[in-house]
């Protein structure tokens, strides 16, 4: 069976598609001979992409602007795709999250950190009841591209963020705040009651573009979250991180030491260290592909989903709606 993918969009999250379906070819795809992905198709800007008649299976790969990206969702499934991998938010305000909800083929959502060896020990820890009753998950998602800007003295850099027909109305929190959001739904296991925030503007390049969001959590369940999301945060790096707070237990990963979790018991602080080597590349633990391997293992079940073989759960579009429909209707403070 032949699969052809085609990849709408360019960039880094472009080139991690790319790279992820080429580790697939070699290690997956490659070891049979009933079962060939294709080298990916390129489409070209401002072309509508159709399937490939010849192949049994052809799969989208969107990596463009936000706002984007629920338009093009929809006329690829009416074109005849099998299945998409998008890039986050798959939409970005209510009209659009509406337009998705009767979408029926296999739609993954590249919110890539879930996917990653942390974030999958601390759902497991959590299933098997290490932490005692969860009290709060807690965390924050911290960059620092709006400061720099903000203190630079070039000429300004033009960016699809500035202009809202691409990027949306939001910046920080739909940019990178939706995947901290993705993670603690997916630890919690289930969709937040409410979310109640806090925007700042300042530093902001455009009006539109929140600079550091604070958000708090309500679950049915009685379980509590708290974040901290910023693109102003001076002297940053990519640094999620997710802390896991219960009665028995807390636990922190961050994505900056990826295969760490340092686990505290009472006053007692240890290090699990990751051994696996199931994920991702198959590469030895400290030698891990950091962000491509949530690409990775989200484009890997995408694929066996679409061809009927086993597939492990990956971020599924109904499940992006359901937490984006909390996120439009949460009413934030804002700084000016």
């Amino acid at each position: 069976m032949k699969i052809q993918p085609f990849i709408l969009g360019s960039g880094r999250s472009a080139l991690a598609i790319r790279e992820s379906l080429a580790l697939l070819r070699e290690q997956t795809f490659g070891q049979s001979d009933n079962l060939i992905l294709l080298e990916p198709r390129q489409v070209p800007r401002g072309a509508s992409p159709t399937p490939d008649l010849n192949a049994e299976k052809s799969v989208l790969f969107i990596s463009t602007p936000h706002a984007l990206h629920a338009p093009q969702i929809l006329a690829a499934a009416n074109a005849g795709f099998h299945a998409i991998g998008c890039e986050k938010p798959s939409c970005v305000d209510r009209g659009q999250l509406q337009s998705l909800r009767d979408v029926s083929i296999p739609v993954a959502i590249y919110h890539v950190y879930r996917e990653m060896w942390g974030p999958k020990t601390l759902k497991q820890m959590i299933g098997e009841g290490f932490f005692g009753e969860l009290i709060s998950l807690e965390g924050r998602y911290w960059q620092a591209s709006t400061a720099e800007r903000a203190l630079s003295n070039g000429p300004k850099v033009e960016s699809w963020k500035n202009e809202v027909q691409l990027s949306g109305p939001s910046d920080a929190l739909i940019d990178v705040g939706v995947h901290w959001l993705d993670l603690v739904r997916h630890l919690a296991g289930e969709n937040p009651l409410r979310i109640s925030g806090w925007k700042s503007f300042k530093n902001a390049d455009q009006p539109h573009r929140d600079s550091h969001v604070q958000l708090a959590l309500d679950f049915a369940s009685g379980l509590r979250a708290w974040g901290s999301i910023s693109k102003t945060f001076h002297g940053s790096g990519n640094h999620f991180e997710i802390n896991v707070i219960g009665t028995r237990a807390s636990a922190t990963w961050t994505f900056m030491d990826p295969d760490l979790i340092w686990i505290g018991e009472g006053r007692e602080r240890r290090t699990l260290t990751r051994k696996s080597t199931t994920l991702g590349t198959g590469h030895p633990p400290h030698h891990s592909a950091g962000w491509l391997e949530g690409y990775l293992e989200i484009n890997r079940n995408l694929l066996r989903s679409v061809l009927g073989l086993p597939a492990s759960s990956f971020p599924t579009l109904s499940e992006n709606l359901e937490l984006l429909s909390s996120v439009f209707e949460t009413r934030f403070e804002e700084q000016r």
